[in-house]
């Protein structure tokens, strides 16, 4: 079994069937999860600065244990985002490094039996969303994290390449007649 999934796994008859550990969190009413494997740490939210020509999706950098960390606005690549407040950072792993989601509540890690998202077929991927699983009495939305980082880099390219450089004026000095004698 990879070191890096942690699974569970639990007897059903006589075959066993393992479930992947998901993070799973609140962001407004809508609860979530990310594979666990993809979480580096949970913190409360820290200062951060906001980086001009950006957009939505981007909210900002901050500086996590001497690394700069981009933070991304999870409602901008949900199908539903709603109103969130938005105080916990999940800071996730990746291989070109961290970066993060601003959440309102973490309630677990968990081993979740995920079933198929309607909208991940349909739409293919244009949508975070995979999965679904039950978490208590809620139903679970469960996201694939690369597909939040992909949706958040092309918008940034777009927003970045439509930009237009500044023109300069090439302003031309010539001698004057003193400087000449």
């Amino acid at each position: 079994m990879d070191q890096q999934q942690t699974l569970t796994t639990e007897r059903r008859g006589s075959r066993t069937v393992g479930s992947p550990t998901h993070c799973v969190f609140r962001h407004g009413t809508s609860w979530l999860a990310i594979p666990a494997t993809a979480v580096r740490e949970v913190m409360p939210r820290p200062e951060m600065v906001s980086v001009p020509g950006t957009t939505s999706t981007f909210v900002g950098l901050c500086h996590v244990r001497s690394e700069f960390v981009p933070v991304l606005n999870l409602a901008s690549v949900l199908p539903h985002g709603d109103r969130s407040d938005e105080q916990i950072m999940l800071v996730l792993e990746d291989t070109d490094g961290p970066w993060a989601l601003l959440v309102d509540e973490v309630a677990s890690l968990q081993p979740l039996e995920t079933s198929d998202a309607p909208e991940s077929d349909a739409l293919k991927s244009t949508s975070a969303v995979i999965g679904w699983a039950t978490y208590g009495e809620s139903v679970i939305q469960v996201l694939d994290q690369s597909r939040i980082r992909q949706f958040a880099e092309q918008e940034l390219a777009v927003r970045w390449q439509s930009v237009s450089p500044v023109q300069h004026d090439v302003v031309s000095v010539s001698p004057s007649p003193t400087d000449q004698a």
